[in-house]
């Protein structure tokens, strides 16, 4: 367990573990809640640090924490790190905020439209979910529009086409494809704008049993039982101490699975298509 990343992925690695202790820095000064989560926990718990293969950092932040995190004044963030939002950058197409840095520069290769982009740390909102059966249903239900929609907008910004997919999946794909044209009449920033709205409109501050990482990487298979994360815990990360859930085993269960503490075989590791631009 011993592995570690080299050359350019390593590069990327160590600007992006820069850009996170700023970020924990700023969390500390303004007593804001985080939790490592995704490839960035299950690294801390099986390598502590990296994932050698991966090249992202994934930080989740209570709602109320997060909405007081991209509210921050400008001057908060000292040069080189800055706040990327779709409020406030056009150029910024996700419904999560980023922390970027900009001595790095990277392409990212994944849809058909390549973007130029800043090495950044994703900064993800916790949501509630209900706990009503019905309830649940029918959030999940408005939430899946929402995001759906935002596919078909963005659909050249941000649709991996060569990712591995079920049949079904490959085939909601083509279909999605088939009306990108909405995009010419439907402004992404709406989208992005109703389905935070719907995630908010559950608080993650609030007596359900349940929080929801939704905008994560694999959206509603990242519910988790409120208990997980009722204090947080500190793990080794690439020689600091950052904060994550406090019942790692559920939460790195919940998103991989009982073996999460076996490598995956080389064909199902996430590869990401950011390069390095060499100015």
């Amino acid at each position: 367990m011993d592995m570690v990343a080299t050359g350019d992925l390593r590069r990327m690695q160590l600007e992006e573990l820069d850009i996170l202790k700023e970020f924990v820095a700023l969390c500390k000064k303004h007593d804001l809640r985080y939790f490592l989560l995704g490839g960035t926990l299950l690294g801390a718990v099986r390598h502590h640090g990296f994932i050698p293969w991966d090249d992202d950092v994934d930080i989740a932040m209570p709602r109320g924490d997060y909405e007081r995190f991209i509210t921050l004044p400008d001057d908060e963030f000292r040069e080189p790190f800055a706040l990327c939002t779709f409020e406030d950058d056009d150029t910024y197409r996700y419904p999560w905020a980023r922390m970027v840095s900009h001595n790095m520069r990277e392409i990212n290769r994944m849809a058909n439209i390549p973007r130029i982009e800043y090495a950044w740390i994703d900064l993800i909102p916790l949501d509630g979910i209900p706990d009503s059966a019905a309830l649940r249903t029918l959030h999940k239900i408005r939430l899946s529009f929402w995001w759906n929609l935002n596919q078909i907008v963005q659909f050249d910004e941000l649709v991996d086409q060569r990712r591995r997919r079920s049949p079904l999946g490959a085939l909601s794909v083509k279909l999605a494809s088939c009306f990108k044209w909405l995009g010419r009449i439907i402004p992404y920033k709406s989208c992005l704008r109703s389905l935070n709205r719907v995630l908010m409109s559950c608080p993650y501050d609030s007596d359900t049993h349940d929080v929801l990482n939704f905008l994560a990487a694999f959206g509603f298979d990242e519910i988790f039982p409120r208990s997980s994360f009722a204090t947080g815990t500190t793990y080794s990360f690439e020689g600091e101490r950052l904060v994550g859930p406090c019942d790692y085993k559920t939460v790195c269960k919940t998103i991989y699975g009982p073996k999460y503490m076996e490598f995956p075989p080389e064909s199902d590791r996430n590869k990401h298509s950011a390069e390095i631009i060499n100015d």
